[in-house]
């Protein structure tokens, strides 16, 4: 029996197969920006477009034609991309390719994606600020499973296209920093254990229980 709970189109679906939980889910604006570039790869169908997206992410988020057309038909109405309509075997199918202008949007969005780091590294104060404790212990953890997990997927995936040489430098960057975290958390570490053991002892003057 198949369950699925529908979300808003640009968003995604979760769906159960088997027991088996699939989340279909996508911040919102990714299909947009993601068959944009994928387009500015080389021409695509709709279907082209979700079964690539499908094998990418190992079905984990699964964009259905009621998100991708519509989301084809708007990038093709601002311009970024054009339909050709090619026939045979009695069936018309329609391959979208790239514009100028859709060129010059990904060219933008990519700088602006090379500064978006940065800027959640700025902003990040105002986050813990809007936590409360359980909530930050709770981000710190997910946070570090995210980066390892990341560059885990980065190094090792055939996906990413990188050569052994920037492998090499990637590992070698974060190895680099992980040594210096953990340097300073065990600094960390021994100065709260320190400080805990003398919170633990009796105040001068107060007599043991």
């Amino acid at each position: 029996m198949r369950r699925t709970t529908a979300h808003s189109p640009e968003v995604g679906q979760v769906t159960e197969e088997e027991g088996s939980p699939r989340y279909h889910v996508a911040p919102r604006g990714l299909l947009f920006f993601y068959a944009l570039l994928s387009i500015g790869r080389k021409p695509m169908s709709g279907y082209d477009l979700m079964r690539e997206i499908d094998e990418k992410t190992d079905g984990a988020w699964r964009p259905g034609p009621g998100a991708v057309y519509p989301t084809l038909q708007k990038l093709a109405r601002q311009g970024y991309i054009k339909a050709r309509k090619k026939s045979g075997d009695g069936s018309t199918q329609v391959s979208y390719e790239i514009t100028p202008a859709g060129l010059r949007n990904i060219a933008n969005s990519k700088k602006a994606m090379e500064s978006s780091g940065e800027r959640m590294r700025m902003m990040s104060s105002l986050f813990i600020d809007l936590m409360e404790p359980d909530d930050l212990v709770k981000f710190a953890l997910s946070s570090f499973e995210l980066q390892t997990g990341l560059v885990r997927t980065i190094v090792e995936s055939e996906k990413s296209g990188l050569s052994d040489e920037d492998r090499l430098f990637v590992l070698r960057r974060y190895k680099l920093n992980l040594d210096r975290e953990l340097t300073r958390t065990a600094a960390s570490v021994s100065a709260l254990e320190s400080r805990s053991g003398r919170e633990a002892e009796p105040s001068p003057g107060r007599e043991r229980e």
